[in-house]
Order: C-alpha cells, then structure tokens, then sequence
C-alpha cells in the first residue's frame, strides 16, 4: 500500500515529520502552495517558516521522492469537501492519505478528518488521522514555532522543528562595506515570503555548496537581508545559493557612531559565535 502525508505543512517541524513517517515507507507527500494561512491568516502568517524551495529540498532531504503540489488560492478554499476528496482521488497515485489530528479542508473548512475519512473510504482509499506531536507537554504547532523565533528564542523553535532554524538566498552585491573593515560578508537575500528572526547579531552555520562553516550573521528583517561573515572563507559567491541556520541570538542593534567602535563591535560578535558554536 503505498499512501501520502497531505497538509500544507509550513516549516516541516516534528509534528509534520510524525505524519509524514505514518504515511510508510515509499510514501509520498500532498502539500498546498501557497500554505492557506499565508491566503487567510492575516500579517502575522504572511511570512512562512519555510519557501517553497526550501520545502522541497526538506523533504528530498528525508527520502521523499514523490511530492504534488495542491494550488491554493480563494476558488479552492470554498470547494465543496466531497469535490475536495474527489480531486484527491484522482491523483491515482496513492491507496490512502495520512492527514494530522486538526487536518481541516473544503469551503469555510468545514471538512475534518471524520469528513476526510468517509468521504474517501466511499472511493476506495483509507485515512490514517496522527496525532499531535509533543514537546514538554505541549503539541508542535506552526504558530507557535512562528511565536518562539519572533521573540528570540531559537532554542525553543530548534527544539519544536526537530533542526535549526534557517533561511536560504542568493548571495547579491552589497556596498563592500564589510570588507573594508576587515570583515567581508555574504550579502544573503531570501525571499520576501520567508520569516526571519529578530534584527541583530546571530551565531551561524552557513551552508555553501556541499560544506558548512562556523559563521556569524547579521539580519536585517525589513531588507530581507541576511550578512554573512564566514572568517577565512574567500571566493566570489555572486549569484550563488547559501543557506544559514541559526544557531543563537547575540546581540540587538546598536548605535554606534565610528569604524572603531563598530569593528570592536563585529569582532566581540565573532569571537561570540565562535564560542556558542563550538557547543554543537
């Protein structure tokens, strides 16, 4: 039997991965694009724990080979629940569907998992329903992942998304700025839809071909913007993929008012990051 995990599962975190696993081996995955929250969810859920490319490369990540992307937009959010599973049906790939405890689908989310349940059963496909994942007692939730790395905590976040929090971009050309003082960065611009953390200093990894590198970063949210300073890394990456997690939060922003200070600065950064990242 080969069946598939189905949800919009934003930020694959554990409580995505426990259905995606229940879905069996050689399984596949159903997502929406783009993740309904990000349509109906107001400000705070415009910006996503995961892009699109870097959902894809998740799951390819962990075995999964077989992935179909479900359009979302506002004609499919008031299909009819049966349309909804006749629309699954005809896929024609999978014998069943694994879905998490809170799985809601079809106009004004009227359908759960007893609707998704009978609904495909008539057609021949069984529903496997998971429930939540916990961590100390509380069920991993997007939302509340989103909620953790808005207010600093990335520990918190790591601990709930089962890896480290990070972001992926192409490396663009900045003023140089950072090289003339002496620490030379990777200009990283994501997505505008990518959720960031807090504006400040960060202890990285940043992810460049197939190696990863001690780093410290500075993000600057409103720009879309991560600076990346890798020491002793030197080579042209214009244009290039990088990817950066997030390891801990360092320092906010501060006024400084000469090069002097604000090297002192960078450098206090560094020798910071340097020192929480030899703990993993």
């Amino acid at each position: 039997m080969i069946r598939a995990a189905l949800g919009a599962f934003d930020g694959l975190h554990r409580g995505h991965m426990k259905v995606i696993e229940a879905a069996g081996p050689g399984g596949g995955v159903v997502f929406f694009e783009p993740v309904p929250r990000q349509v109906f969810g107001g400000l705070s859920w415009k910006k996503r724990l995961t892009t699109p490319a870097e959902r894809y490369e998740l799951l390819r990540d962990n075995g999964i080979s077989s992935i179909i992307t479900l359009p979302f937009d506002r004609v499919t959010a008031v299909t009819p629940p049966q349309d909804f599973c006749r629309l699954l049906a005809g896929i024609g790939l999978f014998d069943g569907f694994a879905v998490g405890y809170d799985f809601r689908f079809g106009s004004g989310a009227s359908g759960g998992t007893d609707t998704l349940r009978e609904c495909l059963q008539r057609m021949g496909l069984t529903v496997t329903v998971v429930e939540p994942e916990d961590v100390d007692g509380v069920p991993v939730k997007s939302g509340k992942i989103r909620k953790l790395i808005l207010s600093g905590d990335l520990s918190g976040a790591s601990k709930l998304l089962g890896r480290a929090y990070g972001a992926t971009g192409v490396v663009s050309r900045g003023r140089g700025y950072g090289r003339t003082l002496g620490f030379p960065t990777l200009n990283i611009r994501v997505p505008g839809s990518k959720l960031l953390p807090l504006k400040g200093s960060y202890a990285t990894f940043a992810g460049i071909g197939c190696e990863r590198y001690e780093s410290v970063a500075f993000v600057v949210p409103e720009r879309n913007l991560v600076e990346v300073h890798v020491p002793g890394f030197r080579g042209d990456l214009y244009g290039a993929q990088v990817s950066v997690e997030f390891e801990a939060f360092i320092r906010a922003p501060e006024q400084v008012d000469t090069e002097v200070m604000l090297k002192k600065l960078i450098k206090n950064d560094l020798e910071r990051s340097m020192e929480v990242l030899r703990e993993w």
